[in-house]
């Protein structure tokens, strides 16, 4: 069976470029049919815009402020509907230039970058080869998790652009610029927390130490200017998600079949453990599977998850296949894809099994498809 693949490796890539492109069709579809018309109201870079707008004219003391932030997305015009915005300062300052263009304007600045980080992802991290690598774009634009979380403006395409730029940085001995890189998944942290501890228990000392002092900074620079009165009003807006009104949140995460108790808890550790194993077996055969289990270790254990988030599924299965992959995992890549496809459908369940079983591949190094590049 294995012999049969590799002799049809041209017609399987002809083969994914034709799905990528299909489901990249019926994507716009959806795009034209719901969204184009509530575009602005209905993306989350309203909430962004809106905190950026609260910092800068009512200091980042007031980011967290749930009536400044009612106050900015209001402003906006009619129909936007206001939520707060909970993500970690990082993404507020990173929307802050954009202030200087009205909304729509910047909205769609955004989406153009958000496409660009993805387009940079698979430029970096792709499979090499002329057509499976234009497969793998389509693919990535296509399937639907990544194809939703550009039409409503979510930043996991940030997170995944700093991580496939600390990986080339790496294969590029540029370790102290790794780290700096991927310093940028403050931007979302659940979706690649892990990735720097593995690093560092897989020999990748240098990097975790960039990546260690620029988080650092990063957190002493918020701390200073949300202020004691800020801290607090974030600690207060974060606990908001520990309610039924957030189960939207822990839909596709490990909290959503298990819960917030105790037994969530033992869940996290034990994910934990097995992806540092995992980094840690990989630590003479390059930075590719430890980051991957890094990847695969943080969606496990946080217990925030939205299926635009998913986008990290592709960043560590392009991973997987630089670093060596077996026919078990590659076969195991294709379920998980179709069953991306079909979250909304399949819902949680599978695709968490589908993500512990990747994990626990990659505890014990095996024969692969293909040779490491």
């Amino acid at each position: 069976m294995i012999a049969y693949i590799r002799a049809r490796r041209t017609l399987w890539a002809a083969v994914g470029l034709v799905v990528g492109l299909i489901l990249i069709g019926w994507d716009l579809s959806v795009l034209a049919g719901t969204y184009v018309s509530q575009y602005a109201v209905r993306n989350d870079f309203r909430l962004a815009y809106g905190a950026a707008l609260v910092g800068i004219r009512d200091g980042y003391g007031h980011l967290y402020d749930l009536a400044d932030q009612k106050a900015a997305i209001e402003s906006l015009g009619r129909g936007f509907n206001p939520q707060p915005f909970i993500s970690p300062p990082p993404l507020a300052w990173l929307v802050t230039p954009l202030l200087v263009l009205p909304f729509q304007a910047a909205l769609v600045l955004w989406t153009i970058l958000l496409l660009a980080a993805l387009v940079w992802t698979w430029y970096l991290l792709a499979p090499p080869d002329g057509l499976a690598r234009a497969a793998h774009l389509a693919l990535l634009l296509g399937v639907f998790p990544v194809a939703f979380g550009v039409m409503v403006g979510q930043p996991g395409a940030w997170v995944a652009a700093a991580v496939a730029t600390a990986w080339w940085l790496l294969k590029h001995d540029r370790p102290v610029l790794a780290g700096a890189a991927l310093s940028l998944i403050a931007l979302k942290p659940q979706l690649a927390v892990l990735v720097p501890a593995c690093l560092v228990v897989s020999g990748h000392a240098r990097a975790f130490g960039a990546w260690l002092v620029a988080a650092l900074l990063i957190v002493l620079v918020a701390l200073a200017l949300l202020g004691p009165d800020g801290v607090a009003r974030y600690r207060d807006v974060l606990a908001q998600t520990q309610t039924p009104a957030w189960d939207i949140t822990r839909r596709y995460s490990i909290s959503g079949p298990l819960g917030l108790g105790p037994l969530l808890n033992v869940t996290q550790v034990a994910v934990i453990a097995v992806a540092l194993v995992a980094a840690w077996r990989h630590r003479a055969h390059g930075p590719e599977i430890p980051m991957a289990a890094g990847i695969l270790g943080s969606l496990l254990a946080t217990p925030y998850l939205g299926f635009q988030d998913f986008v990290m599924l592709i960043v560590a299965g392009w991973l997987v296949l630089r670093g060596g992959a077996s026919a078990f995992q590659v076969g195991l890549m294709v379920v998980g894809y179709a069953l991306l496809q079909l979250a909304l459908v399949v819902l949680a369940i599978p695709i968490l099994l589908a993500e512990a079983f990747f994990l626990l591949s990659l505890v014990q190094p095996g024969r692969v498809l293909r040779s490491r590049r």
